[in-house]
């Protein structure tokens, strides 16, 4: 009796240094991807998969089922080492949630319904991330660092949290009146330079039509630059033309 005993608290021993070791483990990268929201900062789908990782199980989503009332799939937990299931959980999108279905959001912003596929996509994350945290909350509280045990995406729904498209960088703004000084330049005709002024021309107004016109004053300057690039090429062509009338008619090439 006292047999079985030991063994059940060495068991659990060894649990408990799997969790305090897992917490370790992968503390940097859940804190890392903690989000804050209205205050408090929650941990998102990939958070969860690290800590379940790092316990050596893997978590996954399966019967995705759409039902009269939204999209519903289930969360499941094994271990790697022999497929074992050790947890199971539901994830659900409801139709009530505007963020996801469309409609009017609790701040009075009008929403469009998202695609079904992102849909079901989230209803298998919300899936994963629940039964993670079935399996893994003790973990969070482990780590002691003020992260709330509810997944994120759970709350995002919530909180009417718009899935926000990734901004790419800011980009410098473009120097217009550089680019025509590098167009002009490489005219030497002025065939080429009146062909520059029709590329200029397509440029500025296609600027206009994106929303993004070229200052006025940058516009003039360009027109300046192409016509004073204009007189110049005009007048070699003109001293060139004098220049061969000069030639005695002998001496001009056959």
């Amino acid at each position: 009796m006292n047999a079985v005993t030991t063994t059940d608290q060495n068991s659990n021993v060894q649990v408990w240094r799997s969790s305090t070791d897992a917490a370790s483990m992968c503390k940097e990268i859940v804190v890392k991807r903690a989000i804050n929201l209205q205050g408090r900062r929650y941990v998102p789908v990939e958070g969860w998969q690290a800590i379940a990782i790092a316990h050596g199980c893997v978590a996954s989503a399966e019967n995705v089922r759409t039902l009269d009332d939204g999209v519903s799939a289930e969360g499941v937990i094994r271990r790697m080492s022999d497929g074992k299931e050790i947890a199971r959980a539901e994830g659900f999108v409801g139709k009530d949630e505007p963020v996801w279905f469309g409609g009017k959001t609790n701040n009075g912003k009008i929403l469009p319904k998202r695609p079904d596929f992102a849909i079901r996509a989230m209803a298998q994350t919300r899936a994963v991330s629940r039964a993670c945290r079935s399996a893994f909350a003790h973990v969070i509280v482990l780590m002691d660092v003020g992260l709330e045990t509810t997944p994120y995406e759970e709350m995002a729904g919530v909180f009417d949290v718009t899935p926000q498209r990734q901004q790419s960088p800011e980009q410098p703004p473009v120097d217009h009146l550089g680019v025509i000084k590098a167009w002009a330049a490489h005219a030497q005709s002025t065939a080429n330079i009146l062909a520059v002024e029709e590329k200029w021309k397509r440029r500025v107004g296609k600027l206009n039509e994106q929303g993004t016109p070229i200052p006025k004053d940058v516009q003039e300057a360009a027109e300046d630059l192409i016509a004073d690039r204009y007189g110049v090429l005009f007048e070699q062509e003109r001293q060139q033309a004098d220049d061969d009338a000069k030639v005695p008619a002998e001496e001009m090439p056959a």
